[in-house]
């Protein structure tokens, strides 16, 4: 998934986040952090007064420099190293193992052992959770790179709608198919069975790190649609609660929150 939480050099804010690249998962990040900071008292100012990175929702970490801080992000798996310019940054969270060996590896510091893509957080923090009423039996939704090519079968959704019709669309559906890895997040997250479908331009390793970050060994990836949407269909993962072994308390707990000024509210005890 592009972009995480970085923001927009032009904003005022000196908590920055990169600009949302047309895509839904790009704009969970930016309002994860904020329903965050609204939670705790906290203005998107940050303490130090200098500006500040917060890396959270995406495979986003080869845009980070030293010193960047890190809540849930991930390692891109088609980037090359090379294109990382960081020796060190400050890590409070990972998407998953994976991405906590890769940054332990190349730094040769220990990396908190707290995974989860920050987008699980979502509906907990107050973003409307739809109300789950099937009414069509089967939706596709592409990953970006995938938009534009064949569609299998079923109602289509773009990636670049915006996030709550890409809710409202999975909410309605018996079953999802999708190459995306926040399609399929999001579909755990409203229990609809979903199946992963082979992207044609994604590396397996932010799937793998994102289950394996949530109590799974693997992820199934399906080579074909019919493939795909036999294994969602069938009774025995239709019911099943694929985050069972996660929870977000740690991941809560370890929001960056001291690097952001109290609101003004908070620090005037009002």
């Amino acid at each position: 998934m592009e972009p995480a939480h970085i923001s927009e050099p032009a904003l005022p804010a000196s908590i920055r986040h990169r600009a949302a690249q047309n895509n839904f998962g790009d704009l969970v990040g930016p309002m994860v952090v904020d329903l965050m900071r609204e939670r705790l008292g906290l203005s998107p100012e940050s303490r130090s007064g200098n500006p500040v990175r917060v890396f959270s929702v995406g495979s986003v970490l080869h845009f980070a420099d030293d010193g960047d801080v890190v809540w849930g992000s991930g390692i891109n798996g088609k980037i090359s190293s090379d294109r990382y310019r960081w020796s060190t940054l400050d890590v409070r969270a990972v998407r998953g193992p994976l991405t906590r060996q890769w940054i332990s590896d190349r730094t040769g510091h220990p990396v908190p052992d707290v995974y989860g893509d920050p987008a699980l957080l979502l509906f907990e923090l107050g973003f409307p959770r739809p109300v789950r009423e099937a009414s069509r039996e089967v939706l596709y939704v592409p990953n970006l790179n995938d938009l534009g090519g064949p569609v299998p079968a079923g109602h289509v959704v773009s990636p670049r709608s915006p996030l709550r019709q890409v809710l409202a669309e999975i909410a309605a559906s018996e079953v999802i198919v999708t190459s995306s890895l926040h399609a399929l997040i999001f579909a755990e997250m409203l229990g609809v069975p979903v199946a992963l479908i082979k992207p044609s331009a994604e590396s397996a390793f932010k799937y793998e790190d994102y289950a394996r970050g949530t109590g799974r060994e693997e992820l199934p990836m399906f080579e074909d649609f019919p493939s795909a949407l036999a294994h969602a269909s069938t009774s025995r993962h239709r019911h099943e609660n694929a985050l069972a072994a996660w929870s977000s308390a740690p991941l809560l707990t370890a929001f960056p929150d001291d690097v952001f000024m109290p609101s003004a509210r908070t620090a005037g005890g009002v």
